[in-house]
């Protein structure tokens, strides 16, 4: 019967459509649920489109929508196109949690429609095509699935996948124990007293103190607890002055130096305030707070920097540029590419980011003066510059410890609003802007310019763009510490889970791979970018990666990450020789390792091709993790 309706609508199919009706999923097959996750839509015989096939090519499977992700399951044993790295503990191969969906279309035959979050749809829907904030897309077509079957799955998606409320999250459902794992070894969380007392006493600064003034965010509910202000400013003035700035965002030290310049953060004065005699007030203690009493170098980011609606904008040119309908289109944007990227203005804000950071460093590091970052409330572009100085500046930042440490520094415990800038919860009045994501293309440009700065990956960064939609994880889930506080202690008891904890997510092999092979502890050094646009290259990994006529076989960046590791593992078998002693640093499996190489594509590990690309095949070397670190001198972070 369904077959005939077909016949008589005058659609001609390109595709196979043999054994459409009785699709049969053994039980390794079907969709997984995690412990707390429960269906809430399932429709079988859909077809799901593969990228760039101009609909000629799909594979039928059972379309599951939970409280989590959506899931495509088909029968085929094997996919030759696949997503993320593999061997996700809590997402398979064609899942994507409902927290990543950016845009939902209703697809007509020359049409294409978006659909609006709380929308009702109530007529027929032939297509869906779900564009996710990593750019991945998903095209299903219901021409063979039950009545009304594409209506069901864009009425539940434009319900679940836009929650109204921070509760509905699947964060406060997941019923699995937390990591019994301590963190302590991963980041600094920077939530308690003692967190930013140690990192006041290692940067050596001088002339400020920790301030209790917010204790129970009395004083502000987008700032920390623990506060390091002027030395000579009391708690009572402070008070009194942060009245006068948007969030009562008033300036907060987050980093310094021995010789005493600090870097501070603060918000911009409230729009109805035009005597700045407290702002004023407030930056004479900083200055006074300088062992040369030096004024402070006042960098407004509000006027120097792209606005959260510019990132907008400029994610959106990028976004279409990455996810283009049709070969037709693919072969138009390719023709012009440059122009377009151009256009978007993405790489030029990256630019800017980049320009800014340099400028901000070198006032601290060259002129000993005290930066002041300043912009709009305060939780935005100053979380983007304020990161890159420190990155700049201090090689801490730049090992994966302290990497995470700064995040949750500067972004996390500093306010950055996830909850709004990344969409997890539906409100009018905030537009989704990935700032978090402008931040990882500069530290991406950065990594590229000093390869041997680094410990983290392009894979590590990559990865953590994608973590940040998943939805069970806090960290990137709040707008704020407070808020952070009453969901754990409040009444819905949120058990809190931190990204870092990677093991959630994957296993040590994978993990392995957000380890940067030529990474050298001994380099020290301030980096010195060049912030040109010319000098500015597209992570392709990241935007890329879902197009499969993009991918260089047996070719690109991952070729030359998997020699290096090979070599590096040689180097250090040669130093256990040489040195007389034996740690079992060494290759295993060789033979296996030059046939994986003979395999791996450009966008390797989130490939498209066959099972013998996943990662868990070949153990590059023998030990817990491919770690430079370990590798060359079995240091720790």
């Amino acid at each position: 019967m369904i077959m005939g309706e077909a016949k008589d609508s005058g659609f001609k199919s390109y595709i196979d459509e043999s054994g459409l009706e009785s699709i049969s999923l053994n039980e390794t097959q079907k969709t997984k649920l995690l412990v707390g996750e429960t269906v809430v839509c399932e429709v079988e015989n859909i077809l799901m489109y593969r990228p760039l096939s101009d609909k000629k090519k799909s594979t039928s499977g059972v379309l599951t929508i939970t409280t989590f992700k959506l899931s495509f399951a088909c029968a085929e044993e094997e996919s030759d196109w696949r997503g993320y790295i593999q061997h996700n503990n809590l997402l398979g191969l064609n899942d994507i949690c409902l927290s990543s969906i950016d845009t939902i279309y209703q697809v007509g035959d020359k049409t294409k429609k978006k659909l609006l979050p709380g929308q009702n749809v109530s007529g027929k829907v032939k297509e869906l095509l779900i564009v996710c904030k990593n750019m991945r897309t998903f095209e299903f077509n219901f021409k063979y699935a039950a009545k009304d079957g594409g209506k069901n799955v864009a009425n539940v998606l434009l319900h679940h996948c836009y929650p109204k409320r921070h509760s509905l999250l699947f964060a406060y459902e997941y019923g699995d124990l937390p990591s019994m794992k301590c963190l302590s070894r991963e980041a600094r969380l920077f939530r308690t007293k003692e967190d930013w007392r140690l990192e006041y006493n290692r940067t050596k600064c001088k002339n400020w103190r920790i301030s209790d003034v917010n204790q129970n965010f009395r004083t502000s509910h987008m700032l920390v607890e623990s506060l390091i202000v002027p030395q000579s400013l009391t708690d009572s003035t402070l008070t009194q002055a942060v009245e006068h700035f948007r969030n009562r965002c008033g300036p907060v030290w987050v980093w310094g130096t021995p010789l005493g310049a600090a870097l501070v953060r603060m918000a911009d004065l409230l729009p109805t305030i035009t005597d700045r005699t407290q702002e004023n007030a407030l930056l004479e203690h900083i200055r006074k707070s300088h062992p040369d009493k030096k004024p402070p170098y006042l960098i407004d980011l509000g006027k120097d920097c792209p606005s959260p609606k510019d990132v907008h904008n400029s994610y959106v040119k990028l976004r279409d540029l990455c996810v283009p309908d049709s070969t037709r289109q693919f072969k138009q944007q390719d023709y012009k590419f440059y122009g377009l990227l151009d256009n978007s203005r993405w790489l030029a804000y990256v630019s800017t980011c980049l320009g800014k950071a340099v400028e901000a460093a070198e006032q601290l590091s060259v002129h000993n003066s005290t930066v002041v970052l300043q912009e709009g409330n305060g939780t935005d572009m100053n979380c983007v510059i304020s990161s890159l100085i420190q990155i700049i500046l201090d090689p801490l930042y730049r090992s994966k410890y302290g990497f995470q440490s700064l995040i949750q520094k500067e972004w996390v415990a500093m306010g950055h609003q996830f909850a709004f800038r990344m969409g997890h919860i539906l409100d009018k009045e905030v537009e989704f802007c990935p700032l978090f994501l402008l931040f990882l293309d500069c530290v991406w440009q950065l990594l590229q310019q000093f390869p041997v700065a680094f410990k983290i990956s392009e894979t590590y960064l990559t990865t953590l763009w994608d973590s940040v939609g998943i939805s069970i994880f806090d960290t990137f889930l709040f707008n704020c510490e407070h808020d952070r506080v009453v969901a754990e202690q409040g009444q819905d008891k949120l058990i809190l889970r931190s990204v870092w904890d990677w093991h959630k997510q994957f296993g040590e092999r994978d993990i392995a791979f957000f380890c940067n092979p030529l990474y050298l502890d001994t380099f020290t050094e301030k980096l010195t970018p060049q912030t040109g646009i010319s000098s500015l290259g597209i992570w392709s990994q990241c935007y890329f990666r879902w197009l499969p006529d993009l991918e260089i076989r047996c070719g690109g960046k991952p070729q030359i990450d998997l020699w290096t590791r090979m070599i590096v593992s040689e180097v250090w078998e040669l130093k256990e020789k040489t040195e007389g002693r034996e740690n079992g640093m060494h290759l295993k499996n060789r033979e296996e390792y030059l046939k994986l190489l003979s395999t791996v594509n450009s966008f390797y590990p989130f490939s498209h091709n066959a099972k013998e690309m996943t990662i868990n095949n070949v153990l590059l070397i023998n030990s817990d993790a491919l770690d430079t670190q370990s590798i060359l001198n079995m240091n720790t972070d």
